[in-house]
C-alpha cells in the first residue's frame, strides 16, 4: 500500500530539516528540535505518517528526534508506536493481547518510521497553555508551514492540534470536512494528504480505545 505522491530523498530531506531548525534555533532560545527520528526509515515506509502535537515537557536545547530514535518513553510514545504499527500494517488485524505490552523494542522499531512535530518548540508543562500554543503559531507560522511541507506526509494525525494545523497550512482557505461512520472527522488536502482530527496520545481514556478508534478510521478512509 503506497499513498505517496512524490519520492523523497532522505539525505536531502534531513539536510533541509537541519537547515530550517538551525535557522529557527537562532531566533528561538531553548528550541527543542523535532521532526524525523530517521529520514531513511520515514521515506521508505509504505505510508508516511506525521504526528502533530502541541509541545514537549521539560528541558531546552535538546533533540526529540534522537530521543525517539532511542525509543522515547512509554508515556505518549507507546500509543504512537502502536498507531504506526497499525497504519503500516492496515490489512492486519492485531488483537489487543498482541499490542497491549508495548515496550522499548517496539518503540525503537516503529517510531523512526514516522515524523513527530510540535507546534511550540519550547518546553511547556503537563497541561498545555493554549495562549502560548496559539502565540507560537502566530510567531512561527511560516517556519511551521515550511517544516510540515518538507515531509509530504500521506497521513497527518492531529493530536489535539487540528485548529493549529488548519491555521498553519490553510489560513482562510475553505476545507471540506468529512466524517467516518464512527464519528472521526478528517479532510483530504489537494495533495492527497489525509488530515485526521484526533486525540492526544495521552488522552484520558483506555489505550485500546485510543488505538482502535484511530485504526478503524484510517481503514475506512483508505477504503474509499
Amino acid at each position: 500500500m503506497q499513498l505517496r505522491n512524490a519520492i523523497l530523498d532522505p539525505i536531502e530531506l534531513e539536510r533541509e530539516e537541519n537547515i530550517l531548525l538551525d535557522r529557527w534555533a537562532a531566533d528561538l532560545p531553548g528550541l527543542i528540535r523535532d521532526g524525523l527520528p530517521c529520514a531513511q526509515a520515514y521515506c521508505a515506509a509504505p505510508v508516511r505518517i506525521m504526528l502533530l502535537l502541541k509541545e514537549v515537557n521539560g528541558g531546552e536545547n535538546w533533540d526529540l528526534r534522537r530521543f525517539l530514535r532511542d525509543g522515547g518513553r512509554p508515556q505518549t510514545w507507546n500509543v504512537a508506536a502502536r498507531w504506526v504499527q497499525g497504519i503500516l500494517n492496515i490489512e492486519t488485524e492485531f488483537g489487543w493481547s498482541t499490542l497491549a505490552e508495548c515496550n522499548e523494542e517496539r518503540r525503537k522499531e516503529m517510531l523512526p518510521r514516522m515524523c513527530a512535530v510540535n507546534v511550540k518548540k519550547t518546553s511547556g508543562k503537563h497541561t498545555a497553555n493554549q495562549r502560548e500554543i496559539d502565540r507560537a503559531v502566530k510567531l512561527y507560522q511560516d517556519n511551521l508551514r515550511a517544516q510540515i511541507g518538507l515531509y509530504q506526509p500521506d497521513i497527518v494525525i492531529c493530536g489535539g492540534t487540528t485548529g493549529q494545523y488548519v491555521r498553519i497550512m490553510h489560513r482562510e482557505r475553505q476545507i471540506e470536512w468529512r466524517m467516518t461512520s464512527r464519528g472521526i472527522w478528517y479532510f483530504i488536502e489537494n495533495s492527497g494528504t489525509v488530515v485526521i482530527d484526533y486525540s492526544h496520545p495521552e488522552a484520558r481514556t483506555k489505550d485500546c480505545l485510543l488505538h482502535y478508534g484511530l485504526i478503524d478510521a484510517v481503514k475506512e478512509i483508505l477504503s474509499k
